[in-house]
């Protein structure tokens, strides 16, 4: 079975997650690092719009923050996430 730390960024709208990238955590990249440095959105628009979530080696998600369009796309365009 695969189990490793993870990253995904998707969008949510009305009941549907929509998976546009991941990123998961090795020797060359850590996730966990990621996580902390990406700035979080005080406005997260009823829960809708560009999110992250944190999955943790079982693969449960254990943590998740709404993030800006812009935020989305400067992780999406680099080279630890790889796109849906």
């Amino acid at each position: 079975m695969f189990q490793q730390s993870k990253i995904l960024v998707w969008y949510q709208v009305a009941s549907q997650k929509v998976v546009l990238g991941e990123a998961f955590n090795s020797s060359q990249y850590d996730v966990h690092s990621l996580w902390r440095r990406t700035p979080e959105e005080c406005d997260s628009h009823q829960g809708m719009g560009y999110r992250l979530s944190l999955f943790d080696d079982g693969g449960r998600e254990i943590a998740g923050k709404a993030i800006s369009m812009g935020t989305a796309d400067q992780l999406l365009a680099g080279p630890a996430l790889n796109q849906a």
